[in-house]
């Protein structure tokens, strides 16, 4: 996974971001995102996955089918801030929090989700990549990449951050502490194409 962003970087034009990361010892992800289907379907036919299906059955528990297939999952992307790669240090660090609406309230958090991106353009420069997905009509997730540990600090203390944790009472499924915190994922980014 070190080296995949180098193969997606140059042989995959629709791929329009690429992360490999590392969660603890043996858990790894691969985080991408496409303009269309069709260079989703690219991606899965290129470089980077044949490579992945070749050696799966030696590197990854349950193989391709079991380990890498059953674990893919198609989102939609409701809003996002990239920072310019050339001009941004290396992303060291990724974290990930899935959240759940409460009942009724999908369409405003979706709504708030999709407002969070111009506030941490404008206000958190360590935070390279931040992401408002939607799994299904009541999932969520927030993915941001960042330069270091205080990058990341200063999100988790910044606008977005403290305006969800007022309104997760109102809009999340468990509140803040175990709708919100109990959810963060930490990982080290291996690998980035952007």
């Amino acid at each position: 996974l070190a080296g995949g962003a180098t193969a997606v970087r140059d042989t995959e034009p629709q791929t329009l971001q690429w992360i490999a990361e590392r969660e603890g010892d043996n858990t790894f992800r691969i985080i991408d995102f496409f303009a269309s289907e069709d260079g989703r379907a690219a991606h899965f036919a290129g470089q980077v996955a044949a490579a992945l299906q070749e050696r799966s059955t030696e590197l990854v528990e349950g193989g391709w089918d079991g380990g890498v297939v059953a674990n893919v999952r198609n989102s939609k992307l409701l809003s996002s801030v990239i920072r310019n790669a050339s001009e941004s240090p290396r992303p060291m660090l990724a974290s990930y929090i899935e959240i759940t609406a409460r009942a009724g309230q999908e369409e405003a958090l979706a709504a708030f989700l999709t407002g969070g991106a111009a506030i941490v353009e404008e206000t958190e420069p360590g935070t390279l990549l931040w992401y408002a997905i939607r799994h299904d009509d009541s999932t969520f997730a927030i993915y941001d990449v960042f330069v270091d540990e205080a990058a990341r600090n200063a999100h988790f203390q910044g606008k977005v951050a403290a305006a969800l944790r007022d309104s997760a009472a109102t809009l999340v499924n468990g509140g803040w502490d175990d709708g919100v915190v109990s959810n963060i994922v930490h990982a080290d980014v291996l690998s980035i194409a952007y």
